[in-house]
């Protein structure tokens, strides 16, 4: 179902292949893990079986590389989130459900315990007040920073290649991996979604991109791929790191919690960028970047734009807002290691000495989260 090609890096590891027995043993793991959310309710059932879909992308990578033994009955990667999700039993789950299915059809008829998609059952919560607040701060600077994009050269964006894309994010990512492997799968990024993850089979960090067909324009697809996931495997890659060297599967920062958590950075990193773009000359990526923000700003439940997405998941929808915010002005940053949130931190106070406007959203982000503002690099 995948083929694999090697990540851009220098010490990318080889195609990955694992045994079927390792595929379901992963895939469990990681069906609980995405069972564990910081929410109640609905809005936690909408999550896990968001989790759930996300694990089932993971399981079509595996399954197209791993190796089938004799035993008929063994467990394999689908049928090791099977386990999980009759274990659990959400009865719906919306939009998420629908994912989640289609994904399941690769490996044969979707099994009669899996959610449906009728809407979760039970009340959402409504978007805290911060959050909105927050929203209009970045939609607020979102703009600044189109208009500012006008006044600079536009340069045409890099091909539509994993690696140049990844290649060309790397000068505006504080600490940019290259350890990663590179998977082609057989679906949209409208059905994979994530596309970031780590997987058994592979040494070091056991971080994996999924290059999958998108609608997105051109530069859209290269900041989102170049900026945004690239920073997600910064993270993944640290996060391996800290854990004395051995491939975290799945990591932390994958579902729950951590997911918030590296939303969060990936979302500062993009704030950096945009700065950090504006005094490169690099229009295009600007303005991109700036419609980015704004994007996240009013696709909130109940917004000018709300995002089919996140109707029944405001914790989520509210993190890509607050958590860049906290990230950047030195709030709580949870399970981010000191070697990636310190030069981000670094670099974002010279971004602001540059550029004053940046100071002056950075000094607005401080008093809504509640924090004194970092002075700017000399």
């Amino acid at each position: 179902m995948g083929s694999e090609v090697l990540g851009p890096g220098a010490y990318a590891p080889g195609p990955m292949q694992v045994t079927a027995a390792a595929a379901g043993t992963w895939a469990v793991t990681a069906g609980h893990a995405a069972a564990r959310v910081p929410a109640s309710h609905a809005e936690a059932d909408a999550w896990i079986v968001r989790g759930w879909a996300d694990v089932a992308v993971g399981c079509l990578a595996l399954e197209g590389s791993a190796r089938h033994l004799a035993e008929p009955d063994e467990l394999g990667a689908f049928r090791g989130l099977d386990e999980v999700v009759q274990r659990l039993r959400i009865t719906s789950g919306g939009r998420h459900a629908d994912r989640l299915c289609r994904l399941r059809r690769f490996a044969g008829p979707v099994p009669s315990w899996y959610p449906d998609a009728r809407p979760v059952s039970g009340p959402i919560r409504r978007v805290r007040g911060m959050a909105w607040r927050a929203a209009r701060l970045l939609s607020s600077f979102g703009e600044l920073l189109m208009t500012k994009a006008a006044t600079l050269p536009h340069h045409p964006p890099c091909a539509l290649i994993s690696a140049r894309q990844l290649a060309w994010g790397d000068r505006y990512r504080p600490t940019p991996s290259d350890v990663h492997v590179t998977l082609r799968l057989p679906v949209s990024r409208r059905l994979a979604r994530r596309t970031w993850m780590c997987l058994p089979g592979l040494p070091g960090a056991g971080t994996v991109i999924a290059e999958v067909p998108s609608t997105a324009t051109p530069i859209e697809q290269q900041i989102w791929r170049g900026i945004h996931e690239g920073a997600h495997l910064d993270h993944l890659a640290s996060l391996a790191r800290q854990g004395a060297g051995r491939p975290l599967v799945p990591s932390p920062g994958e579902f729950g919690a951590g997911l918030l958590v590296a939303e969060s950075y990936a979302m500062a990193v993009e704030i950096l960028a945009a700065v950090e773009c504006i005094l490169a000359g690099e229009g295009q990526a600007v303005r991109q970047l700036g419609a980015g923000l704004i994007e996240r700003a009013t696709r909130l439940p109940g917004g000018v734009r709300p995002a089919a997405e996140f109707v029944d998941l405001p914790t989520l929808a509210e993190v890509y807002l607050l958590g860049p915010l906290e990230v950047l002005v030195g709030g709580a940053t949870g399970a981010l290691p000191a070697e990636i949130v310190e030069p981000l931190r670094d670099r974002w106070r010279a971004a602001c000495a540059a550029y004053p406007p940046a100071a002056t959203f950075g000094s607005a982000a401080a008093a809504l989260i509640g924090r004194s503002a970092p002075p700017p690099c000399p």
